[in-house]
């Protein structure tokens, strides 16, 4: 009988103390809301954030503006066709390729809108942003 309670005690006391998963949207509710919005609106309030940390001009901020709808309905019309069985390594492969191939076409696209100065306050925020975003994974 004592064996009994022991064990129950111990069974108890760690699932009480275990953490709950953070798999699924519930780890980042921004992020869930942020599937709600279409993409001429998330356009919208990027270009916008954009215009007010760089002081874009107005044509500009047009130019971002489309920019960042395009890349905005490539983004969401990829999230719905995505799969969620594993790829093995050659598709692999070949989705970071054209993911990375995005980002240079996007990164050239942004450096022919701004100038020298605001690109590179753009590619510091960038890199600030990737950085805070590393931590919160490894946390």
């Amino acid at each position: 009988m004592k064996p009994l309670i022991l064990a129950l005690f111990v069974v108890i006391g760690t699932t009480s103390y275990a953490q709950h998963s953070k798999k699924g949207h519930k780890m980042h509710p921004k992020m869930d809301k942020m599937s709600e919005i279409s993409a001429e609106k998330i356009a919208t309030l990027m270009s916008k954030k954009m215009t007010l940390q760089l002081d874009l001009s107005e044509t500009q901020q047009s130019k971002v503006y489309e920019l960042l709808l395009e890349n905005t309905t490539k983004k969401k019309a990829h999230r719905a066709n995505r799969s969620e069985r594993k790829l093995d390594e050659k598709q692999y492969f070949e989705k970071q390729n054209k993911l990375l191939d995005n980002k240079i076409a996007f990164s050239k696209a942004m450096k022919s809108i701004l100038d020298d100065e605001q690109y590179a306050l753009w590619k510091q925020q960038k890199h600030r942003k990737m950085k805070k975003m590393e931590k919160r994974k490894r946390i």
